[in-house]
């Protein structure tokens, strides 16, 4: 039985639309990325869930980290702006599958959105469907960003996601791997209703419960809260989750949310 390390990461959508630096604006990911290239790689991540990309950003990411396949496109109409893009090992997976679906009324219209609390951002989640290359294993990973205003659009588009989620494995059954920022706490009915899904035989544990926070909103001293998580069918390795607390170096954070990591046996 294998073992495979996964991340969940809000990256922090860049703070200037034309990449450009800016050591005053702590969202400048041309500040950033240094220490994301410096810190990442010590994770050993075979599969990182991202949030908020943007396409320079993805693009960084396939440039930096050549190892890793990229998959994933934008929330918006033209297929541009935030991305959850899914980060995967070149040399542990093959690609079976990729889809996108909006989290909406319509959820294969692009950069549509459900018409009830949800804020201006469409919202998307990200579907890989992956083999593993040492024994043809395969596993299904949802990676996605709930709506960070409604608290109707937010249960409307993880009930979405559940039920997909129990149609794919009616369809073709493999282990489930879910990724995201909810932008809830887990106290909150989103992620109860996780936690207490049963579709199908689809049972989620949330990876990384033991953790106390994710989210440090480029004040790590200060703001601590849990909204980040890595849920999933299989079971824990040796090592069940993966806490990283990077904080800072010289004032710059790699991202407002750390990455949530957990190791699981396939």
């Amino acid at each position: 039985m294998s073992k495979i390390r996964v991340f969940s990461f809000n990256i922090w959508t860049d703070g200037r639309a034309d990449g450009g630096a800016s050591t005053d604006n702590p969202r400048c990911f041309a500040i950033r990325r240094e220490l994301i290239k410096k810190n990442f790689p010590a994770y050993d991540a075979d599969i990182v869930g991202f949030q908020e990309t943007m396409p320079a950003q993805r693009q960084w990411l396939i440039d930096t980290f050549t190892d890793y396949q990229v998959c994933g496109i934008g929330r918006d109409s033209d297929l541009q702006g935030e991305s959850n893009v899914v980060m995967y090992k070149k040399d542990k997976f093959d690609l079976v599958n990729l889809d996108t679906f909006w989290l909406s009324d319509t959820p294969h219209i692009p950069g549509t959105r459900f018409a009830t609390d949800q804020s201006s951002c469409p919202r998307i989640c990200t579907v890989v469907t992956l083999r593993c290359k040492e024994d043809g294993k395969l596993l299904r990973h949802y990676n996605t960003h709930l709506d960070h205003v409604g608290q109707i659009a937010q249960a409307q588009g993880i009930t979405m996601i559940l039920n997909r989620m129990a149609a794919d494995y009616q369809t073709w059954p493999m282990p489930v791997i879910l990724t995201g920022d909810m932008n809830v706490m887990p106290d909150n009915v989103v992620y109860k209703s996780i936690v207490n899904f049963a579709g199908l035989g689809i049972s989620l544990e949330d990876k990384t419960a033991d953790m106390e926070f994710s989210f440090h909103g480029n004040n790590p001293e200060k703001t601590h809260i849990k909204i980040d998580y890595v849920f999933s069918t299989l079971a824990s390795g040796e090592e069940a989750s993966i806490q990283v607390n990077d904080a800072d170096e010289n004032g710059v954070t790699m991202s407002d949310h750390y990455p949530v990591g957990a190791v699981l046996e396939i």
